[in-house]
């Protein structure tokens, strides 16, 4: 379990780091836009119908519980 946390850690930090990088280019919401639609490609690829409802609605139950980056202010 430690391997796999571990993994997905290096995999968020991963992407993360590319993200920052494409910020550099394009406007946060169309990478966001980018990220979501191919994140549910991949979804819809690998899970099966039911998979992939499940999938939608844990996305849409978790909404009050994502918070923003923290952001630089000016003072």
């Amino acid at each position: 379990m430690a391997g796999e946390f571990e993994e997905l850690n290096d995999c968020y930090q991963d992407l993360f780091e590319k993200v920052i990088e494409l910020q550099e280019k394009y406007p946060p919401p169309m990478i966001a836009g980018s990220m979501v639609a191919q994140a549910l490609r991949i979804y819809k690829t690998t899970l099966n119908d039911d998979e992939f409802k499940c999938m939608i609605e844990a996305i849409a139950e978790s909404q009050s519980k994502i918070e923003p980056f923290d952001q630089p202010t000016l003072q």
